[in-house]
């Protein structure tokens, strides 16, 4: 990932749990449009819903910002 890709993900990470859903909506609804050559869009398409829907239902584990940010840092050093 490149350097200006890890500082968005840090800024987004300490952002609001719906303030992060919502960007994380957009961005998986962008990969809707992608379409894909090799026949992996159906597979992305099966993912994405598979995430929403466990969003929806609150079964994904939501993390603490803190917790997040110290991960992104983690993955980043």
């Amino acid at each position: 990932m490149s350097t200006t890709a890890d500082k968005i993900c840090i800024e987004v990470l300490s952002l609001p749990q719906d303030v992060r859903a919502e960007i994380a909506h957009r961005l998986l609804t962008s990969l809707e449009a992608v379409d894909f050559e090799d026949g992996t869009r159906e597979t992305w398409l099966e993912t994405i819903q598979r995430r929403r829907q466990e969003f929806a239902n609150d079964r994904t584990g939501a993390v603490s910002a803190e917790k997040s940010m110290q991960e992104a840092e983690r993955l980043i050093s």
